[in-house]
């Protein structure tokens, strides 16, 4: 049951509005008679939609409304203005402060009841769209590729995460062992360690990994001060990364 905050100094009109919200739409409907008292409600019953008359005493529609554009919380919540025909000439200005919609009084039952309608239906479709969006952006993070990044340095390991973040999605490990664990529930297709890493250094990781994955499914950057490799280490990771947190420069094995 969606709930309603109905504004307007005019008790008739109050009542009005609540009575064909109840009974034509099935809301749960709160009163206030001026802004002052409408911001008190939104903060206390929080409601889905808001219908606020223009002309009111104290604090009026429009004052209310910088008032709630103005709140971070409240910002996007569909507002709906009443406005009487001599005040159109408001409209574009409220328009263009984002309220979703208007009403003009006086009020008619039903030619309010069509206006209403057509004004949720628009509600539930932008929710509607909003939602595909928002499942359309989850799904595509859940598609990125996972890197994983082993390194004790904190620093150098946000730094890295914030270049990487925006293409794939990243996982972080400050020791050998915690990166292992990491490797074994997620199975990234990239890792990157670093050097001289606590409880599991960084080529025993290396080799755990590479018998849990072989060389085609996943890519092993070693990171470090000195891009030079022995022998050793040339067999077990695919690319060096100079450690630089200004700059990230990587080479070949060779």
């Amino acid at each position: 049951m969606a709930k309603i905050l109905v504004v307007d100094d005019d008790p008739n009109v109050n009542m009005f509005i609540s009575r064909l919200l109840i009974k034509k739409f099935n809301c749960n409907v709160v009163s206030a008679s001026n802004g002052l008292e409408a911001l008190s409600k939104l903060k206390e019953e929080e409601p889905d939609v808001i219908f606020l008359d223009v002309t009111m005493p104290v604090m009026n529609g429009i004052e209310t409304l910088e008032a709630i554009k103005a709140d971070k919380k409240f910002s996007k919540m569909p507002v709906i203005m009443l406005t009487a025909v001599s005040e159109r000439q408001v409209i574009e200005k409220v328009m263009g402060m984002g309220v979703l919609d208007y009403i003009l009084k006086p009020l008619i039952y039903d030619a309010a009841y069509n206006r209403i309608k057509e004004i949720f239906d628009a509600i539930r479709k932008m929710k509607k769209d909003e939602e595909e969006i928002l499942k359309k952006i989850g799904t595509a993070e859940l598609n990125k590729e996972k890197i994983l990044i082993v390194d004790k340095d904190k620093e150098f390991r946000t730094v890295f995460a914030n270049e990487m973040k925006s293409s794939y999605n990243v996982i972080e490990a400050e020791t050998g062992a915690e990166g292992l664990k990491l490797f074994m529930n997620e199975l990234p297709s990239i890792v990157y360690l670093g050097e001289n890493l606590p409880l599991l250094n960084e080529k025993l990781l290396a080799q755990k990994i590479r018998t849990i994955k072989n060389k085609e499914e996943v890519t092993l950057y070693t990171v470090r001060e000195n891009p030079i490799l022995n022998e050793e280490e040339k067999i077990l990771f695919d690319y060096v990364i100079k450690k630089d947190k200004d700059n990230i420069e990587v080479f070949g094995k060779n």
